[in-house]
């Protein structure tokens, strides 16, 4: 017996692993609901429900096919122990995951199990990340020949057998899943995920380079794709390909409506999804480390009282109090709302990105480990090698928001506040404040921080690190190790 194990790669299309194992004539497909990884807290019933959306439509594509596939509540080890003392297992064949300190974990203690059953663990590349690198010399030319690779199609799996284990110790009642009650837009499924991209290629696409910045319209003209690419409902390859078909076919017709621009501006970013989880790959501790250790011990200090407000929306800054409030029911918000809140709480609110980022790990549905804290360390200034950029939240809400829409529909305890004083709501006087019903102090949040001081602040300590030796020479260290080039010749 030979088992396929889906990972984050919920899919039959562009499987090879899967392609492969479909070959023999004996083998099944597992799928594990791992208790250990589902009650850490990065994980929460946001990612359950996506991934068991992902699961009802490949199961049926299993059974479509005349083939079966497994689903187990447990832990990894334990289920596995169980299909090998019950059947004679030879290889187990997946896919690479980049993933939490939990899942290298379970992996180690999966290879050690493996290893004394003598069974093979057949590991693939997947996506552009590539195993055991020590620079980026040379990593965009070997991303671009895993890209144009052959989509792999059809994968048979109606060899894939029921496979029968007792996996009565291992029963779901074990999980223990952070709950988030969210307002769902989008369902798993590789159905869906295809679905959604054809929709973004000739439908609402047609904008997202002039509104990737708005949180309003982005919300409609972004791909929204991500979800299904951290599951792996979809392939990179398979969107690069879809997108690649899709500019031939403009080009072709001559367009001159947006469209070129906005699947250029895309196509640019497919690529850093790959370039950020490669970080992880190649230096997973930066999970939990400063990718430069000089500024080890910036932020230790931590204000309960501010964290608390930065996570319930209610700091008194309107673009970050939406923007948190957004994303938290819906799953998820654009990049530059993203920035921005990570921005104001690690500069305006010094607090450290190892406790925001897994905060917000269990609220981002498109949570991938590899992009998560590489871009929460970006944002907060500890890699070395980006600028610092601090994004002030009211020019932010000016320049994104200028009528105050979005602001007014996710702080509706600010509807009756004017334009004119919606940047600064707690320089109403009393008296204008009880007119409209919305008391600063009680009905909305006083600011929690001066912006300017604390930015300034911020830059003081960041940039006297920054420059001393000892961080030069980790930051040139952390390029020569990260930074994306193509190799000389």
């Amino acid at each position: 017996m030979n088992i396929f194990w889906f990972r984050r790669d919920l899919r039959l299309g562009d499987n090879r692993a899967l392609s492969d194992l479909s070959k023999f004539e004996e083998c099944g497909a597992v799928y594990i609901h791992d208790a250990s990884l589902q009650s850490q807290d990065d994980f929460s019933s946001l990612h359950r429900d996506f991934i068991d959306e992902s699961l009802n439509d490949l199961s049926k594509n299993f059974l479509d096919c005349g083939g079966f596939l497994n689903i187990y509540e447990g832990e990894s080890v334990e289920i596995f122990s169980s299909l090998i003392s019950t059947y004679d297992i030879h290889r187990v064949y997946s896919n690479s995951e980049i993933g939490s300190k939990p899942i290298r974990e379970r992996d180690l203690a999966l290879e050690k199990l493996f290893k004394s059953q003598r069974v093979e663990w057949l590991v693939y590349q997947n996506n552009g990340v590539v195993g055991q690198l020590k620079n980026r010399d040379g990593w965009s030319e070997s991303w671009n020949k895993k890209m144009y690779k052959p989509i792999v199609q059809d994968v048979n799996v109606s060899r894939t057998k029921k496979l029968e284990i007792d996996s009565s110790d291992s029963i779901s009642h074990k999980l223990k899943i952070y709950k988030v009650d969210h307002q769902k837009s989008y369902n798993g499924g590789e159905k869906n995920a295809h679905d959604q991209l054809n929709y973004f290629l000739n439908s609402s696409g047609k904008t997202y380079s002039s509104d990737i910045s708005s949180p309003l319209r982005s919300e409609k003209s972004c791909s929204r794709l991500s979800p299904y690419l951290t599951f792996g409902n979809l392939s990179i390859r398979q969107i690069i390909k879809a997108t690649r078909n899709r500019q031939t076919e403009l080009r072709e017709l001559k367009s001159r409506d947006g469209w070129l621009k906005s699947l250029s501006a895309f196509s640019s970013r497919l690529r850093w999804h790959c370039h950020f989880i490669q970080k992880l790959e190649m230096q997973p501790e930066l999970e939990y480390t400063n990718m430069v250790r000089a500024f080890d011990g910036m932020r230790d200090s931590h204000s309960k009282i501010l964290f608390n407000a930065w996570k319930n929306g209610i700091t008194g800054y309107p673009m970050v109090d939406a923007c948190m409030r957004f994303l938290k029911k819906t799953g998820w918000i654009n990049f530059r709302m993203r920035a921005m809140l990570v921005s104001f709480a690690s500069y305006n609110l010094w607090l450290d990105w190892r406790s925001t980022s897994k905060y917000l790990s269990k609220y981002f549905l498109d949570y991938e480990p590899g992009i998560h804290y590489n871009q929460f360390q970006m944002q907060s200034g500890v890699t070395g090698i980006n600028s610092i950029r601090i994004y002030n939240p009211v020019k932010q809400q000016s320049d994104h928001d200028p009528d105050g829409t979005f602001v007014r529909r996710w702080c509706p305890e600010l509807r009756s506040v004017p334009n004119e004083y919606l940047l600064y709501p707690h320089l109403m006087s009393e008296t204008f404040q009880k007119k409209i019903g919305c008391i600063i102090g009680k009905d909305y949040s006083k600011p929690v921080v001066d912006i300017k001081l604390s930015a300034l602040k911020a830059k003081k300590i960041i940039y006297s690190i920054k420059s001393t030796a000892k961080a030069k020479q980790m930051s040139q260290d952390a390029y020569l190790m990260h930074g994306s080039r193509r190799k000389r010749k």
